[in-house]
């Protein structure tokens, strides 16, 4: 049951305790009012008069009240009075039951709105945790009214969520600053490194140093092109285009598939249109399919796969190679995670490729999940939503 069911019952479930004691006060009260001599303390009534058996009625005693002229004052059945009681405290008890159930469903109806009331910041403080995320924490609560619990709730996650956006903000400036300082003398590395192997008076020594220089320059420039992606899809999409996904993943397939002629290549893309940032998903693309070649075995193959429901556009890669637990597949998206066999096959990369892909389809309101294949190798499947809020 949700809150606002619960606190309604126990609203009602109070009235009825609260109503039930209120109803035996008032019958044990009425009762004991009634039982007592009518005639106690009435020294008004002065008239003297004397009862006289009249007959039989239903097994009672007829009686007439006399006056001292012989006029008839009262007619009184025997134990008429008793019967009267019994029936004036049965009727009044039932009475109070129903008027109780009338009032008591009357009382779930109000507890139900009240509950409602006391819910709704609860509510505004939920709805504004579930849209913030690591790239969308700009919400805030803002909740208005007394300087109660509620608010001071509300106003801890409004403070939390500016934390969390200064901080993930300036991790993102930090990591981009860094990245674009980096590029010159990376840059610098490697025209060194070039020029040193296409001099001709350089020795092999010369040569070989040459040679690991421009492979740590290159390998430094794929992390730092990795960490600046990472950091702009990090940042949210700067637009919003139509976009063919199927278009984009086959260009990006045929020209890295072209770079490989040891891995067989299986295509499968219907119309999967999303509105997003071309760049961003061109790189989601690219990683995914670069993952799958890079991390395979000899003679294996890869598969790429796109297609869409009502609601969402879907890109699908498959691939041979080693084989791994889903706890290792669930590790890869995180940065710079890479498993040992990746390691010793592709001493190049540098663990950022699904990293920047989770990113991405996050940017975009998405998700990413990578399944271990029983037979080896991977299966990475991302969701996009064809129109994102």
């Amino acid at each position: 049951m949700t809150v606002r069911l619960r606190l309604t019952l126990l609203y009602g479930a109070l009235f009825l305790l609260a109503g039930a004691i209120l109803i035996a006060i008032t019958y044990f009260l009425y009762r004991d009012r009634l039982d007592a001599d009518p005639l106690r303390g009435r020294r008004e009534i002065t008239i003297a008069f004397e009862g006289r058996n009249v007959g039989d009625k239903d097994g009672k005693r007829l009686v007439d009240f006399l006056s001292k002229d012989g006029r008839t004052v009262l007619h009184f059945i025997d134990e008429f009075y008793d019967d009267v009681l019994a029936d004036a405290l049965r009727e009044q008890l039932e009475q109070s039951i129903v008027a109780l159930g009338l009032t008591s469903a009357a009382a779930l109806l109000l507890g139900w709105f009240v509950a409602g009331r006391v819910l709704r910041p609860i509510q505004r403080i939920a709805e504004t945790a579930r849209a913030s995320s690591e790239s969308n924490l700009h919400h805030r609560v803002n909740l208005r009214g007394p300087r109660d619990e509620m608010k001071e709730l509300a106003d801890t996650l409004d403070s939390l969520l500016e934390r969390l956006e200064r901080a993930f903000a300036g991790q993102r400036a930090f990591a981009a600053n860094v990245s674009h300082e980096l590029r010159t003398p990376l840059a610098i590395l490697r025209a060194e490194a070039e020029l040193r192997l296409a001099g001709g008076d350089a020795d092999e020594a010369d040569r070989a140093f040459a040679r690991r220089v421009l492979e740590a320059a290159e390998g430094g420039e794929r992390t730092v092109a990795g960490l600046l992606a990472l950091a702009r899809s990090e940042s949210g999409l700067l637009s919003r285009t139509e976009v063919d996904l199927a278009e984009l993943t086959g260009d990006m397939a045929g020209e890295l598939a072209a770079s490989t002629g040891r891995l067989e290549f299986a295509l499968d893309l219907r119309d999967a249109a999303v509105r997003g940032d071309r760049a961003l998903l061109e790189r989601l693309a690219a990683n995914l399919i670069d993952n799958a070649i890079r991390h395979n075995v000899p003679g294996g193959w890869v598969r790429v796969e796109t297609e869409a429901t009502a609601e969402t556009a879907i890109l699908r890669v498959a691939n041979s190679g080693p084989r791994l637990s889903d706890a290792d597949a669930q590790a890869l998206f995180e940065p710079f995670t890479r498993q040992p066999a990746a390691m010793a096959d592709d001493p190049g990369g540098h663990g950022l490729g699904l990293s920047i892909a989770d990113a991405i389809v996050r940017a975009h309101g998405g998700t990413i999940s990578a399944k271990a294949r029983a037979e080896g190798g991977l299966e990475v499947e991302a969701r996009l939503p064809r129109q994102p809020a």
